[in-house]
């Protein structure tokens, strides 16, 4: 009996080490995409002021907000859709370069209508040369971009979310390089030019790797499939769904730009920064639970292991939360003074609020890929509706009740903050029936 204990615990310890493996390369991948970006904000702050770079980072948050408008999110479809085409007729890979074909082109077409608009926008005179060349720099960059979710849906479905992992990160460099390059060469029209052109570079590479090794694991793409039943309504909710929680991020930045200038944006980008910091460290972990769910729902195990998932994940990451903010909250005004500037370092008791937001929130960052991969995106749909909806309505209130930018700023963390506690008590709450309506079977 103990020898049959000691060969099943080896058998159980490479899976464990490998996971932790995972978890660490798309952990360092999001710390990179996280800082290094904050790094080159940092130094663009410091070299064109805050009107300049909230200009910057207003056409930025512009181009994301159109490409979320205008993205299927055809990964989500990918990972749910491709496995079962693989298992019923063997050709889950030529659903899946479909998918990818389907996305690229649809990236290129949004790309090309958003240039049409700012020249459009140019011609009547609605924005100067200057700010018209961002904006088009900033949809050259998420254009590039648009296809990097179905890519990496490839490195999911192959068990390659390490190399995943390893591969953003080289990314998250090459932007930062060339980037920060073009802002010490030619200023902020540089800087815009240089994450073009590295998201370009690396739109090739991650279409490359990623159909190369799905192609190498499920057979080549020899047959034209039919889109698989209920994947279309799948797609749009799910669709739906992240382009709002895009939009409840970066329309955010769009909206303060509208409201308070530039000088908001810029307030809003520099304090939001470390809750994004906190929040890569709970993406990886949704990452590597939606698989496992997926194959605990359609295996049949039940709900009582996908609870037991999500509940570790909850006191694991609440724990970490708590961490954070205790560390955080004596020194982010000293660490925000000395990044940008003595004239910032009154930003931390905002950068501290919507930290804990994020460490309320990531509790449960479960609830992303939950109802997903229980087939119920209209319950993330429906939620993240109301969410945003909420915070734009928290910023709204704030930038119209308030006296300035700072006011404004610190009016919207207090109300992200309720809006996250609020949305965790609510996932908390319909846990058990979410499970439910997934696993009917086990009922």
């Amino acid at each position: 009996m103990v020898t049959t204990l000691g060969r099943a615990v080896q058998r159980m310890r490479p899976p464990g080490g490998r996971h932790l493996r995972t978890f660490t390369s798309l952990t360092a991948a999001g710390l990179g995409e996280a800082v290094l970006p904050t790094l080159s904000l940092i130094a663009l702050v410091r070299l064109t002021g805050s009107e300049t770079s909230g200009q910057v980072i207003f056409a930025q948050s512009v181009a994301t907000v159109w490409f979320l408008l205008c993205d299927p999110c055809l990964e989500n479809a990918a990972q749910r859709f491709v496995p079962i085409e693989q298992q019923r007729s063997g050709q889950g890979s030529s659903l899946f370069m479909r998918l990818m074909h389907w996305d690229v082109a649809i990236g290129v077409a949004a790309a090309c209508v958003g240039l049409v608009a700012v020249l459009a926008a140019r011609l009547l005179g609605s924005l100067s040369d200057e700010f018209a060349l961002m904006f088009a720099l900033a949809i050259v960059t998420r254009g590039s971009m648009a296809s990097y979710g179905t890519a990496g849906a490839a490195f999911a479905l192959t068990d390659r979310l390490r190399a995943l992992g390893t591969l953003r990160t080289r990314c998250a460099v090459l932007s930062f390089g060339l980037s920060l390059g073009g802002l010490f060469l030619g200023g902020p029209l540089l800087y815009l030019g240089g994450q073009a052109a590295g998201a370009l570079v690396m739109a090739v590479v991650f279409y490359l790797l990623a159909t190369r090794g799905l192609l190498a694991r499920m057979g080549p793409a020899v047959a034209r499939v039919r889109p698989p039943s209920g994947m279309v309504a799948f797609t749009v909710k799910t669709s739906m769904g992240t382009s709002v929680a895009g939009i409840s991020d970066s329309g955010i930045l769009t909206l303060a730009g509208l409201l308070g200038g530039p000088t908001l944006v810029t307030i809003l980008k520099i304090a939001s920064a470390p809750g994004r910091f906190y929040a890569n460290l709970a993406i990886p972990v949704a990452a590597m639970l939606y698989p496992r769910i997926i194959r605990s729902a359609t295996a049949g195990a039940g709900r009582a292991a996908i609870i037991r998932d999500v509940t570790r994940t909850t006191l694991l990451l609440a724990a970490a939360g708590a961490v954070t903010i205790a560390v955080a909250l004596p020194v982010t005004d000293a660490v925000i003074g000395m990044a940008y500037g003595p004239g910032y370092a009154h930003l931390g008791v905002v950068a501290v609020v919507l930290l804990g937001a994020a460490c309320v929130k990531g509790a449960v960052c479960w609830s992303n890929v939950l109802p997903l991969a229980l087939g119920r995106p209209g319950r993330r749909l429906a939620y993240l509706l109301a969410e945003g909806g909420m915070l734009l309505g928290v910023l709204l209130v704030g930038s119209r009740t308030t006296s300035g930018p700072f006011q404004a700023s610190l009016c919207f963390a207090w109300g992200t903050l309720a809006v996250a506690t609020l949305g965790t008590a609510f996932w908390i709450g319909s846990l058990r029936r979410i499970t439910d309506l997934g696993c009917p079977e086990r009922e």
